[in-house]
């Protein structure tokens, strides 16, 4: 996961997990002015907004800022899909309504450990930091300029960024609908779990 400065035009985008930021950032990265700020070279499970306070040159009020974020049903199905698939969180991946009341839930006493050390850790960084909670991490006073949304990435990415190469696609899984994961129970969960932005950005659970 990578953060990329502009720094001839002092803009940074912020790389919220599962929001098409390995796209953006790949294409960001192959511009002149381009410097990378991956979160692999961090040691603790953070947000990415205090993960980028320590690692820029200027506190983060200096910089113009845009982050994507996404539908929250959504975007759980897709961190649940990537913890799964890989080796350090699950030898024997649980269904998405096992992960969802077990680890997804015990997670959260983590409280955002150390990155990779346990299962539960690597679940923790990847599901339970959400994506309001990557922008606006407690401790943090801090307004990102433009929020623009997974939704809408190709006509929101050419606005935030004046860019009309298109996009890479990276990282894309093959997946049914993401409602065809959800009960009512794990539905609920989730809405819980991300009200703040929900409401914020009217987000709602499509039934396809």
């Amino acid at each position: 996961m990578v953060s990329i400065l502009l720094k001839d035009r002092n803009l940074l985008f912020v790389h919220v997990p599962k929001t098409a930021g390995g796209s953006i950032s790949r294409l960001l990265r192959s511009q002149p002015d381009a410097v990378a700020y991956p979160v692999r070279e961090m040691n603790v499970a953070e947000p990415c907004v205090s993960q980028l306070s320590k690692q820029l040159e200027k506190p983060l009020r200096k910089y113009r800022t845009v982050a994507f974020v996404r539908n929250p049903w959504d975007w759980t199905v897709s961190s649940y899909l990537h913890v799964a698939e890989n080796k350090p969180a699950y030898r024997n991946p649980p269904t998405f309504r096992e992960f969802v009341l077990g680890d997804w839930q015990r997670a959260t006493i983590l409280q955002y450990p150390t990155k990779f050390v346990t299962p539960l850790a690597y679940v923790a960084y990847h599901t339970q930091i959400t994506p309001w909670e990557h922008l606006h991490p407690n401790g943090y006073n801090f307004k990102v300029d433009t929020i623009a949304t997974f939704e809408n990435l190709e006509e929101d990415f050419r606005d935030a960024f004046d860019l009309e190469t298109p996009l890479p696609q990276v990282n894309r899984s093959q997946r049914d609908h993401y409602a065809r994961y959800y009960d009512t129970e794990t539905k609920m969960l989730v809405a819980n779990r991300n009200a703040i932005l929900i409401k914020k950005f009217s987000y709602v659970f499509d039934n396809d």
